[in-house]
Parts: C-alpha cells; sequence; structure tokens
C-alpha cells in the first residue's frame, strides 16, 4: 500500500459517516428510511384504508479512493387504497395514494437517491395497485400543501390507466420534498369521474407523520 493511499484510508477511517469496514471492503454502508404514513385521523377522514407498509431495499456501487464498495439503501413504502363506485365496473379499490420515504445518500463528496428520477407509474407499479398500464400525460394543475412543517408543490397530471380489465380516465397527483435527512414522495390516482377525490388525497399529504432518517 503506498503512502498517499494509507493516508486517504487513515482519513476515511475516522469519517463516521462512511466507516473502515466500508472502505477496506469488509462490509457495506447501509442507508434506511423511517417511514412516511397518513394519519389515522385523516385515513379514517377520507374513507381510505391502509393496504400495505413494506420496505424496498436498493443497492449501488460507489467508488472511494480508487476503490469500489456497496451501499445499501432501504425505502419505506406505505400504501392506501379507497372503494369507489363505478358504474358498470361495481365497486372497486380505485382510490389509491402512496407514499415513499427513502434516505438521503452521501458517501464521500458523491450522492445519490434511488427515488429522485421515479416516475409517478413506476411507483404505483412498485405499490402493486389495484391499476395496471399506467400512462401519465400532461399536467394540469399544481397545488401547494403544507405537511411536515414545510410547503410542497403537489402537481396534478391526467392520465389513463386499466381497472379491472378496463380502460379508466385517471388523475394522478405527486410531490417530492426532503424531510429530516429522508426523500417522501406521495403519489394519489383515482379515475377522472369521481368527485371530491382530489380534495382527499391532498388531505392525506398534508397528514403525512415521518421522523427522519433512522
Amino acid at each position: 500500500m503506498n503512502r498517499q493511499y494509507a493516508a486517504l484510508l487513515a482519513v476515511a477511517c475516522a469519517i463516521p459517516l462512511a466507516g473502515c469496514g466500508f472502505i477496506t471492503g469488509s462490509e457495506p454502508l447501509a442507508f434506511s428510511a423511517s417511514p412516511a404514513t397518513a394519519s389515522d385521523e385523516a385515513v379514517s377522514e377520507t374513507g381510505y384504508e391502509q393496504r400495505a407498509q413494506r420496505t424496498q431495499n436498493v443497492t449501488r456501487n460507489f467508488t472511494v479512493a480508487d476503490q469500489t464498495r456497496q451501499v445499501e439503501v432501504t425505502n419505506q413504502l406505505a400504501k392506501y387504497e379507497r372503494d369507489i363506485s363505478l358504474g358498470p365496473l361495481g365497486s372497486q379499490r380505485a382510490g389509491v395514494f402512496v407514499a415513499v420515504a427513502s434516505p438521503e445518500v452521501e458517501v464521500a463528496g458523491q450522492a445519490f437517491n434511488p427515488i429522485e428520477d421515479l416516475s409517478e407509474r413506476e411507483l404505483l407499479a412498485q405499490s402493486n395497485s389495484q391499476y395496471s398500464a399506467i400512462s401519465v400525460g400532461s399536467q394540469v394543475g399544481s397545488e401547494n400543501v403544507t405537511t411536515l412543517g414545510q410547503s410542497t408543490a403537489v402537481k396534478k397530471f391526467e392520465g389513463t390507466a386499466t381497472l379491472a380489465g378496463t380502460p379508466v380516465d385517471v388523475y394522478v397527483h405527486a410531490t417530492k420534498f426532503r424531510h429530516e435527512g429522508d426523500f417522501v414522495v406521495a403519489v394519489g390516482i383515482y379515475p377522472q369521474q369521481t368527485d371530491g377525490e382530489a380534495a382527499n388525497v391532498l388531505t392525506l399529504i398534508g397528514s403525512l407523520e415521518h421522523s427522519g432518517s433512522e
């Protein structure tokens, strides 16, 4: 080991964020988000029901001091659904709300976030919702909502999706912001023919609870 690399290793081992085991390759560096969930009061008020709360693991390689090491990221996902009457389709779990928290990762000046470029369609696909073949179209609106002590822009998009084998015109609401060391993403989707569902989605976003990275 040359003197320059030895000096870099000594400095790296002194940084609590990375740790000597990560630099030497003896162990991966792990980051975990805290769950972001809608409040019980808002869930009850809007008629939604929590259907799932689970983790998503993402692995990424980082190069530090000319050595490639593995970083493990644990995201948190919470999914809520509401039954909506859709005429000939009957009652379907057509109101879907998903909240995802992902830790902000920075190692030796390099940063990444596994959900930074995640589209609304990809996020909903990962939620295993009732919808399939989701296509998100043009943005048709935006509204600021106060959540977790800050204002965030909630964008509204037109879209189409398949529900119970039938094409349905939908609206998709989406927002993303940082809170206590995590990225928080919230997405709501519902049929365009439904009255009042936008208010329910905004209520759920405004009620989010999140304590920050673990």
